[in-house]
């Protein structure tokens, strides 16, 4: 009895079978798979597309928490958990795990003065797959065949390189036209149905959703190539050499990856503004055709909109690109991978050595080392208070000293003790009430602070005694700063120079 050989395609096709399993077990660790595969999916999901509706792409966290808590019932658990006495989690801790598990995405927004969260790209597939099963639109249509096939036509005809193939696709492409022209100068109007056409009016749309949804994944796209370039830069070896090159050099290697190229070229179309006319007029003429009718109020709103609406996130995807290359430029050019280079290299080694005394070492060998306990007093985080950054805070309370007043003897006292700029003093002045006629001591210091702190301010003193006009029962208040760099005020009289100050 002869054993029969191995089939090769059964083999073969084993094999793929196992390496697309293997493939399918890393797929479910995502987030995408996560969120469908929950116990309580069909609750989150519904809350999500509720909380974040059209045009609530983002939300701060206050306000996305009083969102979610109004929708508490139906997370909760009908039985109280033990030892707790609640029915399920608060709001924040909803969120909270929603976004450790990947279904939300937290972004510090400098515009905002509180955290705000977003779907993130494995929320935006989830739903729109559920949206599609409940849709039951099957995407086998005329309509997209009809998209496919015109894509291949046109990309056959611009990539042709024989010239008389492709002169011989325009002359019939022309013959058809003119045949066109023909038909209706003789009055006859072929259209399509109206279900042919409301089918691929709609195809259309979906399209151009599935646009919208696309940029969350450009954005992290963008993370994940700044993150490989960093990568590239702190590796002790590789293409380390020529990424920092380029980058010393200032080429964009953001913009000139895979993903960079691709979001290029799509926004530097929608902001074409011969496209963008071009397609807006179509758009409204799309929606004053009899079969346009037959759409939903909703339908007719992103028609309308297909295209303002693809603005803000486009703009929202540069932004986070020029921000990431300025900062991946920053990084290199003032020598902080250097610092972080040595770091790594450091636990890198400790790393080695500790691998490498693994297997000699036992876990719970004692360690011939004393370290002497921290003196600092442990508390709870929670009994700290944080700051807020907008805050200024509460003003340093004034020291306030009592009136003294100055002669004229005295000042000029002080000017000849503590070598006073009169010189600078008096063309400031004359500056200042050149150009608006009179000057008070206070205008003078807004237009040139006292370097001289205190004696600045006896300077000019000394000068209104001399050559301005007081005005009797009159004070004003002026500040300075001092050399060691605090802020002080005092109440002066009101002197006003009405004609230039004689040069000293």
């Amino acid at each position: 009895m002869t054993t029969p050989e191995p089939n090769r395609w059964t083999s073969h096709r084993a094999d793929a079978v196992v390496a697309r399993k293997e493939n399918y077990e890393q797929l479910r660790r995502l987030s995408t798979w996560r969120l469908l595969a929950a116990t309580k999916a069909p609750a989150v999901l519904a809350i999500l597309q509720s909380v974040f509706p059209a045009g609530d792409r983002r939300l701060p966290r206050s306000e996305l928490v009083a969102r979610v808590g109004t929708h508490l019932a139906l997370l909760h658990d009908d039985e109280p958990e033990p030892g707790t006495g609640r029915t399920g989690r608060t709001a924040p801790e909803y969120v909270d795990g929603w976004v450790r598990e990947g279904y939300l995405t937290r972004r510090d927004d400098p515009a905002q003065t509180e955290t705000t969260f977003e779907p993130s790209p494995a929320t935006i597939d989830a739903i729109q797959f559920i949206a599609s099963l409940e849709e039951h639109r099957p995407t086998t249509t005329q309509s997209r065949l009809q998209l496919v096939v015109q894509q291949f036509d046109r990309l056959a005809q611009e990539t042709e390189t024989d010239r008389d193939v492709r002169l011989a696709d325009l002359q019939r492409r022309r013959e058809r036209i003119e045949q066109e022209i023909r038909d209706l100068a003789e009055g006859e109007l072929m259209l399509p149905s109206a279900e042919a056409s409301l089918d691929r009016l709609r195809d259309v749309l979906q399209i151009a959703a599935d646009l919208s949804g696309d940029f969350l994944q450009y954005r992290e796209d963008l993370r994940a190539v700044d993150l490989h370039l960093r990568e590239q830069i702190l590796s002790p070896e590789g293409s380390r050499g020529e990424v920092l090159e380029q980058l010393l050099a200032g080429d964009d290697l953001l913009g000139q990856s895979s993903v960079g190229r691709t979001f290029t070229a799509f926004f530097r179309m929608l902001n074409d503004p011969v496209q963008t006319r071009t397609a807006q007029e179509l758009v409204d003429r799309l929606l004053s055709r009899d079969f346009a009718r037959a759409l939903s109020r909703e339908e007719r709103e992103r028609l309308a909109n297909v295209f303002s609406d693809l603005y803000e996130p486009a703009q929202e995807v540069l932004d986070v690109k020029t921000e990431l290359y300025r900062s991946l430029a920053r990084f290199v050019r003032s020598q902080d991978f250097r610092q972080h280079r040595v770091l790594l290299e450091a636990l890198q080694e400790a790393q080695g050595v500790a691998l490498a005394q693994k297997d000699e070492v036992s876990t719970r060998t004692p360690f011939p080392l004393e370290l002497d306990l921290s003196r600092v007093q442990m508390s709870s985080v929670a009994q700290h208070r944080l700051k807020d950054p907008t805050d200024p805070g509460a003003p340093a309370e004034a020291e306030v000293h009592d009136v003294t007043a100055l002669s004229v003897e005295v000042l000029e006292d002080l000017v000849r003790v503590n070598d006073i700029d009169i010189v600078g003093l008096t063309g400031r002045v004359n500056d200042v009430r050149g150009s608006a006629g009179q000057a008070s001591i206070g205008d003078v210091l807004r237009s040139h602070p006292a370097d001289q702190g205190l004696a600045s301010i006896i300077g000019l003193m000394f000068l209104a005694t001399q050559y301005a006009q007081e005005r009797e029962g009159s004070t004003e208040l002026v500040g300075w700063r001092e050399l060691d760099g605090r802020d002080y005020a005092a109440k002066v009289p009101a002197y006003y120079f009405l004609e230039d100050v004689p040069a000293q």
